[in-house]
């Protein structure tokens, strides 16, 4: 449907996506205001340079203006959020890791900038709507009588586990031109186009990070942690491992054993206090469900059946849900799952895939 006369906040990654949602939306008779963020100086990819592609890049930058300019909006705007992206995210990021924890920072960065900010600047800018290349769809749902979060066609490429952290209040001004296409038929477009970004690799991890270097990116941050002992869940010491901030739940490598029996053993338990991890057999890293806190709810519940993923490439699984209070649940699962992590997000939906909520994993539950 055609959307003639309005003005949309436009949110220029530099990357394939982006730059063909904003096309879509010129051709829709949007007038387009496009904004590219900034999260660290470029000095920062100068002295480390990407192992893989990132976003927020300097050649990020520059291919988002050249798009910008190609697909003909009205104006671009270069935001620079490094400062409060200290403060949110990367503050957030190593102090998680310094408590053993796993976090997700990029669910978080969803949540207060890509759309908590955007909105404030749709705003500044009069714009009615704002608009991203995310594989999701924001509409009105009759069943629940709000505005819901819903996967995209491409079972692939959807995003809304990324999303699910989004504020309820935000999802009326949301967009996604691309929810009912697939990531096939947007490199076509963008090669029609000739668009410079047509055959640009996806970014696949984190900004602030360009080496993926997660023991590098700490140390120099202030966070060195030595080499620690491993421990069966006996108590007994078998090993030895290289810093506790290392590691994840169900981890196998990395660990050096000086005695164990003939069995996978997984990371189990991160004992940052003492910078100690407990390791166990493959079974015993099968839990029967989770706690999570901290959560964002779409929907009003108690108790309900739904699908739960816990990382964002995980199996659903069917579910309990449980309402402990506004801002925690309880997911039982039908049947045990793999490295439940704290610090990951828990999120579940319905058999239409719309989002019901999320929160962040404090606990895992045993038999």
């Amino acid at each position: 449907m055609k959307k003639m006369g309005r003005r949309a906040l436009m949110l220029m990654s530099g990357g394939v996506d982006s730059s063909v949602a904003a096309h879509i939306l010129k051709k829709e008779g949007y007038e387009v205001i496009g904004v590219h963020f900034k999260t660290v100086d470029d000095i920062v990819f100068s002295m480390i340079p990407e192992k893989k592609k990132v976003c927020c890049s300097p050649s990020d930058t520059i291919d988002a203006m050249k798009v910008a300019k190609d697909v003909g909006l009205e104006d671009f705007k270069i935001i620079s959020i490094k400062d409060e992206f200290e403060e949110k995210i990367i503050k957030y990021f190593i102090n998680e890791y310094k408590k053993g924890i796993t976090p997700n920072p990029c669910i978080l960065c969803n949540r207060f900038f890509k759309f908590g900010k955007a909105i404030e600047l749709a705003d500044e800018y009069n714009c009615d709507v704002v608009v991203s290349g995310h594989y999701v769809l924001s509409e009105y749902s009759e069943k629940y009588g709000k505005y819901v979060i819903k996967k995209g066609v491409d079972n692939y490429k959807d995003q809304s586990y990324f999303l699910s952290y989004v504020k309820q209040e935000y999802l009326p001004r949301l967009y996604f031109p691309l929810a009912k296409l697939k990531k096939d038929e947007i490199r076509k477009i963008a090669e029609e186009l000739n668009l410079i970004v047509a055959h640009k690799p996806d970014s696949q991890e984190l900004c602030f990070i360009p080496d993926n270097n997660y023991k590098r990116y700490l140390k120099d941050r202030g966070i060195e942690v030595g080499d620690g002992k491993v421990y069966d869940l006996d108590g007994n010491h078998i090993g030895t491992h290289t810093g506790y901030t290392n590691y994840t739940i169900g981890q196998r490598t990395g660990m050096t054993f000086f005695k164990s029996p003939n069995m996978k053993l997984h990371v189990y338990k991160i004992d940052s206090q003492n910078n100690s991890i407990i390791v166990a057999p493959t079974k015993k890293l099968y839990f029967k469900g989770l706690i999570a806190k901290k959560s964002n709810f779409f929907i009003d519940f108690e108790k309900i059946e739904a699908v739960c993923r816990i990382r964002k490439k995980s199996e659903e699984m069917k579910s309990i849900i449980t309402k402990i209070d506004e801002k925690s649940f309880k997911v039982e699962f039908e049947e045990p799952i793999f490295a439940v992590t704290p610090g990951q997000f828990a999120t579940f939906y319905d058999e239409d895939g719309i989002v019901l909520g999320t929160g962040i994993i404090d606990s895992y539950l045993e038999d």
